[in-house]
Order: structure tokens, then sequence, then C-alpha cells
């Protein structure tokens, strides 16, 4: 075993993969982070011990599975985790690996399936939890706006929300998309005002932890991607999660998607993250360790130190607020309370991508960004 690597980190470009990476080193293990750009938020951090780069894991699977099977063999870690869907192509390739190696996932094959909108939302329904309506037609459809989105997709990519029926056919004539075939590659539900909620959970051999937080701002109009959260006691979305993960028998770490309306106090089911979510950093910041969590159950079997997530803490996603504040703008989309949201930094307990005594990771981050811009004129990669 080599004694200057505990855990390769994977696809590390962004802030979840930089609170893993923290977090983890924090607690005295020797992370190394792995992405397919050379510079970013995790390599330039002081937690990292070490880094190196890989081919793009979505269009050169096999040259990405080489290199990360010669640095598994080079540098002996204990723990290999990936941080977000390159997960799947990581546990296609289980068996390639050595046994002894902890890979803290489930299946390909579950994977694949709960990362399914639509075949989520029926195992959702199918295990109790309330959902929007699946609509089969257009004209079945009740009222506008409605929500039409591709069956697999993540940060709001893919998401739409035609006002109108010309809007919808319109739409769906673009995207190609068949919502009248069980196959489709489109869902068309119903809308849910409110806001968004994400359960963060760690289901393991029968431990369960879950914690809530709902958006204080989104960097997507409609919901999607949070720049701005904070945790709250939501013991029925809690409930809820537990249900479906229960159904599926979920053994990892794992975030559900809920839209809450407080006028009407209606709930439903939008989607499961079958990885570490995009908000990591607020229930870390409240207490409820994720990353640690995983790794103590993952290599000892057991996890009993205290994990409650404090209801009220908040944290911010700087270069996330930056980029939806130019995107308003540049959408003239002007509304003065959440443009003052956006601009706050007090009242805050944490923020995704920045800490006072890791000033580079941040530009490291910026760097990212900047480059992605440049490439493909997109601040959404």
């Amino acid at each position: 075993m080599n004694n200057n690597c505990d855990i390769i980190l994977t696809y590390c470009w962004n802030r979840v993969g930089y609170t893993i990476l923290r977090t983890l080193s924090e607690k005295g293990l020797k992370v190394w982070a792995a992405d397919t750009s050379k510079k970013n938020i995790c390599s330039m951090s002081k937690f990292c011990t070490g880094s190196f780069t890989y081919p793009d894991p979505f269009t050169e699977e096999d040259a990405f599975i080489r290199v990360l099977k010669e640095k598994v063999a080079e540098l002996k870690p204990r723990v290999l985790m990936p941080t977000h869907d390159e997960s799947v192509v990581i546990m296609r390739h289980r068996d390639e690996f050595p046994k002894e190696l902890i890979i803290p996932y489930e299946s390909e094959e579950k994977l694949l399936n709960l990362a399914n909108k639509a075949w989520a939302t029926k195992k959702a329904e199918e295990a109790g939890c309330p959902i929007p309506k699946v609509y089969k037609t257009v004209d079945e459809v009740e009222s506008y706006p409605v929500v039409f989105k591709t069956v697999i997709g993540n940060s709001a990519k893919g998401v739409y929300f035609p006002k109108s029926k010309e809007e919808l056919l319109a739409l769906m004539l673009e995207q190609h998309g068949n919502v009248f075939s069980d196959n489709s590659e489109m869902l068309l539900q119903e809308w849910i005002g409110g806001t968004d909620y994400s359960v963060d959970c760690v289901r393991w051999d029968g431990f369960w932890k879950s914690s809530v937080y709902h958006a204080l701002v989104t960097k997507t109009d409609g919901g999607g991607t949070t720049t701005q959260r904070e945790i709250v006691a939501a013991p029925e979305l809690e409930k809820y999660a537990k249900l479906l993960l229960d159904a599926v028998d979920f053994h990892g770490v794992c975030g559900l998607d809920f839209r809450y309306d407080s006028e009407t106090g209606k709930a439903a089911f939008i989607e499961v993250n079958a990885r570490f979510t995009g908000g990591l950093a607020t229930p870390v910041a409240a207490g409820f360790n994720i990353p640690w969590t995983v790794y103590k159950l993952a290599t000892e079997g057991k996890y009993d130190e205290s994990c409650d997530a404090r209801v009220g803490t908040k944290t911010k996603w700087i270069l996330g607020d930056v980029i939806t504040l130019v995107g308003r703008l540049v959408q003239q989309k002007f509304n003065g309370k959440e443009l003052r949201q956006v601009a706050r930094f007090r009242g805050f307990d944490a923020f995704d991508d920045f800490r006072w005594d890791d000033k580079r990771a941040i530009l490291g981050e910026m760097g990212y960004y900047l480059g992605k811009l440049v490439k493909s004129g997109k601040l959404n990669p």
C-alpha cells in the first residue's frame, strides 16, 4: 500500500470534488485528484496530495479506464471514489480493477436505472412517493407552464418549461421527442410550483442518514443547479426518499430532488442523483459529513459519529452566483429581490468554493470555467 495515497478522487474540476477533497484531507487522508483538466479547483488546492489527468470518460472510455488502472496500480489507494456520472463508466469496468480496491458505488445497471427520470418516477410512485402528473399526449396537459425534459440529464440541461401548447409542440418538433411511447427519450410532466428541495442520503447495510436543503438561488430559471442553499427540517421528504431507496435497495450516497409548494402544501418527487449532489457543501457545513460517512462505512462497515445536520445552515457557491448574475443580465431578467440575494456575502456559514486558507483553489475553478467559456461559449460545462 502506498503511504502517499489513500484515495483517488475522480471528476475533480468542480466544487463537489473540492468539498470531498477538503473534508477527507482534514481527516488525515491523502487524497489524489484526477480529472480531464490539469488545473482546476482540486489540483490547485492545498488539500490535494497529488493529481493526474485522464482522457474523457464519456468519449474515450477505454483510454480513461486504462489510465485509471495504471494509476491504481502505481498509487495503490485503498479507495477509488467517483464523484459524478463517471461512476457509471467505472462500475461498468469494475471487474478490471483489483478486488481489494473499494469503490463505494452501486452496479452500472442500478445507476443507469436511477438516472433515467422516467424509470425513477415510476419507481417513486410505486414506493408511495408523490409525483407530478405524467402526460402521454399534449391534449392531456391541464395547464401551463408544463415540464418537458430529457429522461437523462443533469444541471437542468435538457429541461424546458413551455408556457403554451404552441411552444410545447415547437419544442417537441425541435427535440424529436416522442412523448407517446414508453421508450421515449422525453418526459412530459405537470409543473409544480414552489421551491427545489434536495434530500441528501447515505444508505448502507442498515445505516440510514439524511438531511434536506432548499434552494435560495438557482443558476437557471425553473430550478436545477443551486448556488445558495439552506438546511431545513422536512421529515416528510426524508420519509419519501427512504421509501424509494428502500424499494430499490440502494447502497451508497444519493440525492433526491423534490419540489415543494408551501402555499398549497404540495410536494412531488423530481429525480434521483445516485451520487454526491451539487449542494454537498451545505450538509457538510451543517455537520453531516457525507464523504467521511461514506468512507468509514465503506472501509470499516460502521459509522458511529454524530452526523445531524444543523437546521438553518446556509452556504453559497461564489462563482455560481457570478454566473447566475451574468445569465440574468444577459437574458434581461431583472428580479431585484433575487439579484440582491445573489450579491449577498453575509449570513453564510461556508462557501462551496472558497476558504481564506486555501485561496488558490478558487483560482483553479475560475480558470477552468473561463477555459470552457472560450472553447464552447457556455458557462454550464
